[in-house]
């Protein structure tokens, strides 16, 4: 398939080289800002060169036969006489840091003279800012971009990206809170509930910061030290500074700690800033609930794939049509191509989806989605619900009846045969009476509670699951009574809360056809606990049987890297290898492991230590190095690189398709996969990176088993982004962090509880 990407090739004239001189000068100057000015005296008589005060870049050569060039400058404030010596060192290769680095100071001056602001990594164009009055947001386009040396090229990558900024004030945001708690003794701790941890900007100067306190004590009116140790107050320092005007001299301040860059630089204290003068950045949970804003804001943020290719056609061509960046990049010898990079893209075939017996569906290539199918469908395997129980309270007491009887009726249709339940209604909808309730109910032995809760606002959701995962485990079903409310749809909300009910009592809705013997698959992701800050939550689900439809699922609280390694992800491996020998009466000969939740900057440690770490752990399990053949591969979501299906308008390249040159790094093994199919937007790619691979499987098999895995995750009936175990663990790993902040129960670990 002819295919294109979001990257723009950097076009050198043949032969082209970047040098590199160190400078030295006699006497010696610490200061880098001196130093600059004295080599920029000659500016005119060198050819265009980069200096950062002791190397400097130059795309051409000096001097012809290399020897050194001594100037001579005037140093400014006592007129004494410096000499400069310039040697050069070599040519830098490419994949040398400062090669890199080199391109991206380019790439930043061009960004800068088409007059982008930087907010934090991004460059976002405030002229061209799209307000939405109605729910006080204003979007700011933008780009992510970034250089780096490709297969057999230099690429530029850009992405499109919106920066959220909201026009109200942090202030206002306070004041809110005070109106809705009255000031009384919640409204402190509401305040901080809402602000700590959130991003805010500055319109005077455009910085970001994050509130990492709020000032009770300290106002606006307050003094602090100015910078020749005058006193000077805030109200005063922001009428003069910045024209900033400040009319409630009353508001508590919010204190920001330096980031370690600006630590560096020499900011020591932390900074207080002007609730008043600040504006929140990003959404609310408030804002992301409201419908019709999302779908307003969707219009801008979501582009369809032939929308973001003009998009990027545009940037290119502000790229190219600046006199100042043309001249730029004219005096370094380079320039950008105008077109987005086109190649060939391979596509893997359709799966078959299987159930038991004759049950069979396939799917269109553009909508990798099976749910037609289970109108009549025998599931691959299915666990037993004839005995279980309902919990709900009084007012939702005609939903859940209605809702039971479909569930009675689409259960056939999925090969499940399902009991009538034992019912138990509330008094009340308060979690406690819940809880009360759920005690004696679980007693009974059912095989599956299914617990009506009023909405997903409140904690009943997570008290429910407490109690099911923790104290008392058995596998459970929450449904909110929103759901059920809405009569349009109910049949088939109805056939997936089935299909979650059967997951959960350890059946298997599908499977598809995978030629891989003695194998087992784990997956990891992690998950911040949203409860205490510092804690994170590792999730491990492996693979129990030969059709990868079983899992093991083990989840852990850790907070540090060495213990999430030793105490954690290890001792679980080892726990599904034992579990695998007891089920199979023999070890796995082949492990792949997927690996969520690593950013870039974190591989050089999982290659050091994780991937170490986990070969103890199977040494220990009793299988050497010789006889087990493992692969570890390292899924990034995040990613910035998009495709376009080219022939005709550009659009959304189909499930299935597989990107592994080109774009692709020349130091990894690396991939794209496109498996999910999208209905509006464009398509996100998930980059695979092998990093360690003795198992002999050729690119395309890894390639074709990470997309049959992609078609086994049983909440959705179709392809998500990731291998299911991935996706599981995610799901475990947010259950805990969400909801439980505690290590779920063993007794569960064989079914899939937590979907």
């Amino acid at each position: 398939m002819a295919c294109a990407s979001n990257y723009f090739a950097l076009v050198a004239k043949p032969n082209w080289r970047l040098l590199q001189y160190r400078v030295d000068m006699s006497p010696d100057i610490d200061h880098t800002g001196v130093r600059k000015a004295l080599l920029y005296h000659h500016k005119a008589t060198l050819p265009k060169f980069m200096f950062d005060g002791t190397v400097l870049f130059t795309t051409t050569r000096l001097n012809p036969n290399d020897a050194p060039i001594v100037l001579t400058s005037t140093r400014e404030h006592d007129k004494a006489t410096v000499t400069i010596t310039i040697k050069l060192v070599g040519e830098v290769q490419p994949t040398d840091y400062h090669y890199m680095q080199f391109f991206n100071i380019v790439l930043r001056s061009a960004m800068e003279k088409m007059q982008l602001e930087l907010i934090r990594r991004n460059y976002y164009d405030p002229k061209a800012s799209i307000t939405l009055g109605q729910y006080k947001l204003e979007l700011w386009p933008g780009y992510v971009t970034s250089i780096r040396q490709h297969e057999s090229q230099i690429l530029l990558c850009c992405e499109i990206s919106c920066k959220v900024l909201r026009t109200d004030t942090v202030l206002e945001q306070i004041e809110e809170i005070y109106k809705r708690t009255g000031g009384a003794g919640q409204f402190r701790p509401s305040v901080e509930k809402a602000l700590l941890g959130a991003i805010v900007i500055t319109r005077y100067n455009n910085s970001t910061y994050r509130i990492d306190e709020i000032a009770w004590d300290k106002h606006p009116s307050d003094e602090f030290e100015g910078r020749n140790n005058e006193k000077i107050t805030y109200m005063k320092y922001y009428t003069d500074k910045y024209n900033k005007s400040i009319r409630d001299p009353k508001q508590p301040l919010i204190v920001s700690m330096p980031k370690v860059r600006e630590q560096r630089g020499g900011v020591s204290g932390p900074i207080y800033l002007i609730p008043e003068l600040c504006n929140m950045t990003g959404l609310s949970d408030e804002q992301r609930a409201n419908f019709q804003l999302m779908k307003t804001m969707g219009e801008y943020t979501r582009q369809g794939p032939d929308k973001r290719a003009e998009t990027l056609a545009k940037f290119s061509e502000r790229l190219s049509s600046k006199p100042e960046i043309v001249e730029e990049l004219q005096a370094w010898n380079l320039k950008f191509s105008k077109d987005l990079i086109q190649f060939r893209a391979r596509i893997l075939e359709p799966e078959m989806i299987l159930g038991a017996g004759s049950s069979k569906a396939t799917y269109q290539l553009d909508n990798a989605d099976w749910g037609t199918a289970f109108r009549k469908w025998n599931s691959f395997s299915v666990g037993n619900c004839q005995k279980w129980a309902v919990v709900f309270s009084n007012r939702d007491e005609a939903v859940t009846k209605e809702f039971v009887n479909s569930l009675k009726k689409v259960a056939p249709s999925l090969g499940m045969s399902m009991g009538s339940p034992k019912i138990f209604m509330l008094t009340d909808n308060r979690p406690a009476t819940y809880i009360q309730q759920l005690d004696q109910v679980i007693d009974m032995k059912p095989a599956i509670v299914m617990i009506v809760i009023p909405n997903n606002k409140g904690d009943h959701y997570a008290a429910v699951k407490k109690k099911c995962c923790i104290e008392k485990p058995i596998p459970s079903q929450c449904v909110t009574s929103t759901v059920l409310s809405k009569p349009k749809g109910l049949m088939s909300v109805a056939t997936k809360v089935a299909i979650q009910m059967n997951s959960k009592l350890g059946g298997e809705p599908w499977a598809v056809k995978i030629p891989l013997k003695d194998t087992m698959v784990i997956g990891y992701d992690t998950y911040h606990d949203s409860a205490q800050k510092g804690r994170s939550v590792g999730a491990v689900v492996a693979s129990m049987n030969s059709t990868f439809t079983k899992y093991l699922s083990v989840a852990n609280l850790h907070t540090n890297p060495a213990q999430e390694l030793n105490d954690n992800m290890c001792p679980a491996i080892a726990k599904a290898l034992r579990k695998y020998a007891e089920i199979n009466g023999n070890l796995p000969a082949r492990i792949i492991m997927y690996r969520d939740g690593v950013g870039d900057g974190q591989i050089p440690y999982v290659m050091e230590h994780e991937i170490a770490a986990i070969q103890n752990c199977f040494r220990a399990a009793g299988l050497t190095d010789d006889q087990l053949l493992f692969t570890y591969i390292i899924v990034s979501k995040r990613i910035n690189t998009r495709f376009f299906k080219m022939g005709g308008k550009p659009s959304n390249p189909p499930s299935g398709t597989i990107v592994d040159d080109v774009v692709t790094l020349p130091e990894r093994y690396d991939f794209f996969l496109v498996s999910q199919s999208v209905r509006q937007g464009t398509v996100n790619p998930t980059s695979y990176n092998v990093i360690k691979d003795t198992s002999g499987l050729k690119p395309n098999h890894l390639q074709k088993l990470t997309y049959k895995l992609t078609h086994l995750y049983y909440n959705w009936p179709g392809t998500v982004r990731v291998p299911a175990p991935c996706q599981y663990a995610h799901k475990l790993a947010f259950l805990v962090g969400e909801s439980l902040h505690k290590e779920p129960s063993e007794q569960l670990e064989q079914v899939l509880y937590y979907l």
